[in-house]
């Protein structure tokens, strides 16, 4: 058996993928990973093969535009600007994309594609082939409406419906309009923005890797929906710690990391400034990644602050007692898999959909958004997460649940049939 699977985005849009090739690995399928050129290194590590988008898309996101629009600068209009820059220049890139999607399809011959949103081409490769395409969606509601809430928040059961409608009329649209070049494979194939839609919502299978336990399924989804709860690949496999690290680790206690993960802004130094001088005053142990670019290390910081910029989560998430994140799907899930409560900065999009999530199960405080982020409102949710003991038993409660929910022989099954 041979799958395709398609991903686009930072590395909370990879991991659900990767787990999933692992996974099928250990079954005997024959995997092919097409993401960013930017994972090819890891990715054939891991012993995949490896088909790479231009490495133009993830750069795109670390530029002015993209950093300003994650940054939360500026009107709401102002950030409508910033989207349509980022999208004008994406334009090209979409077409690559598309290409390189419908020529693996054509070549390889899958007996399964599993694909991100974002590489949605793979719906109408599955319209032609029924039963073998796979939606993997890392956050919940991209397709199928949630009357109580959107990613966005909750704007009424009316506008949240309405929201999600509206996105799929317009990624129908927009399907429709760039297959066009790619007709004369599908002969025969009824393709209208109405038969589009009609199999996103009711004839697509469709997998949501989260928790049960943060999102249980809504009872007006099709049967064509899942949730299949959050799976993760051992990333710590071929990882040793740094001597230094392990120091710092036996020295302290109750340390809180602190990371934004994929996520950059229009000014590191200073929210890094700001974090630095609430733990300093705190007397607060921590780990801070810089990752991505979010934070900076200083020339100078205090020995109760240590500073990371690649180590797996999976490994640092159990020794540690509390996580400040960005909110994405994954990083909100690793956490609470190592019974961690968070204090969730969001900065786009779902995030603020986990920030939600996360205080409404009472995991944690309600976060800032990172545009809103100083050093009074920081250090009251920093003391509110390290000091309410009610955050801690109450993401060991969900993190028991979520060992239960995982079920790798009900997912297999759901793959092949």
């Amino acid at each position: 058996m041979k799958a395709i699977l398609f991903s686009i985005g930072t590395r909370g849009d990879i991991e659900p993928f990767l787990a999933i090739a692992q996974f099928l690995n250990e079954k005997n399928w024959d995997v092919i990973c097409v993401f960013p050129e930017q994972f090819r290194a890891e990715v054939e590590n891991m012993g995949f093969l490896f088909e790479g988008f231009s490495k133009e898309y993830l750069e795109l996101m670390d530029g002015k535009a993209a950093r300003s629009f994650m940054s939360g600068e500026g009107s709401l209009f102002t950030r409508i600007g910033y989207l349509i820059k980022i999208a004008r220049n994406g334009k090209r890139l979409v077409k690559d994309i598309l290409n390189l999607q419908h020529d693996t399809q054509k070549r390889e011959k899958p007996d399964r594609v599993l694909y991100h949103p974002k590489c949605n081409y793979s719906l109408l490769w599955g319209m032609a082939n029924p039963g073998k395409s796979i939606l993997v969606s890392p956050i919940p509601g991209v397709v199928h409406p949630i009357k109580h809430l959107t990613i966005l928040g909750n704007y009424g059961k009316t506008l949240n419906l309405l929201s999600v409608w509206l996105g799929n009329v317009l990624k129908a649209t927009i399907l429709k309009y760039y297959s066009k070049k790619y007709r004369q494979s599908y002969q025969g194939l009824k393709v209208t923005v109405s038969s589009i839609k009609k199999t996103m919502l009711e004839k697509e299978k469709t997998f949501y890797a989260v928790s049960n336990s943060l999102f249980p399924k809504p009872k007006y989804w099709p049967l064509t929906a899942h949730v299949i709860g959050y799976y993760e690949r051992d990333k710590a496999l071929n990882w040793q710690p740094d001597i230094k690290l392990i120091n710092f680790l036996d020295k302290h206690e109750k340390i809180v990391f602190i990371t934004f993960g994929s996520m950059s802004n229009l000014n590191p130094k200073e929210k890094t400034r700001i974090i630095i001088n609430v733990l300093n005053k705190n007397k607060i142990p921590a780990i801070i990644n810089i990752s991505w670019g979010g934070l900076e290390q200083p020339n100078v910081f205090p020995d109760h602050i240590y500073f990371v910029d690649n180590i797996p989560y999976d490994w640092i998430f159990s020794r540690m007692y509390a996580i400040v994140h960005h909110g994405g799907a994954g990083t909100t899930h690793t956490a609470l898999k190592y019974s961690c409560p968070s204090l969730i900065i969001p900065h786009i999009l779902d995030q603020f959909f986990w920030n939600k999530i996360n205080s409404n199960l009472n995991l944690g405080p309600k976060g800032i958004p990172i545009k809103k982020l100083n050093e009074i409102h920081f250090e009251n949710k920093l003391l509110d997460l390290m000091n309410n003991d009610s955050y801690k038993i109450n993401s060991q409660i969900i993190s028991e649940q979520m060992r239960t929910e995982s079920n790798k022989d009900k997912l297999y099954e759901l793959i092949v049939n």
